[in-house]
């Protein structure tokens, strides 16, 4: 597995690269044609979200958004995507082997480009 012996320094690398988003900042075309089935106030988890693009428009459409990511890097940016664009997004570092799923704490989980399956 050529470049993704580790994925943490993988992604921050990746993330640091060219100064913008690196998979652009709209949604995720699928997800966007899912969004009716998710109401204001839904508790989404977001899993492996990168730089925030699919959590941030979650939240903006009134979603309650938890997003994670092994890079710290893509944190950071989803944290400031959510800043500039006013809505509240609850971005932590962590890695799918390492989170901690709980059972009925989300009413959705949006998993879209991972690699770790």
């Amino acid at each position: 597995m050529t470049g993704f012996d580790d994925a943490r320094k993988t992604w921050d690398a990746r993330f640091t690269k060219g100064g913008g988003a690196l998979f652009g900042t709209a949604p995720n075309r699928w997800l966007e044609a899912q969004a009716g089935r998710l109401g204001a106030g839904a508790r989404v988890l977001c899993v492996a979200d990168g730089e925030g693009r699919n959590g941030v428009w979650l939240a903006e459409r009134g979603c309650r958004v938890r997003s994670f990511d092994v890079s710290p890097v893509g944190v950071e940016h989803a944290r400031g995507a959510a800043r500039v664009r006013g809505v509240e997004l609850d971005a932590l570092v962590s890695g799918a082997g390492d989170w901690s799923w709980e059972p009925d704490a989300f009413d959705a989980v949006a998993a879209i480009f991972v690699q770790f399956a």
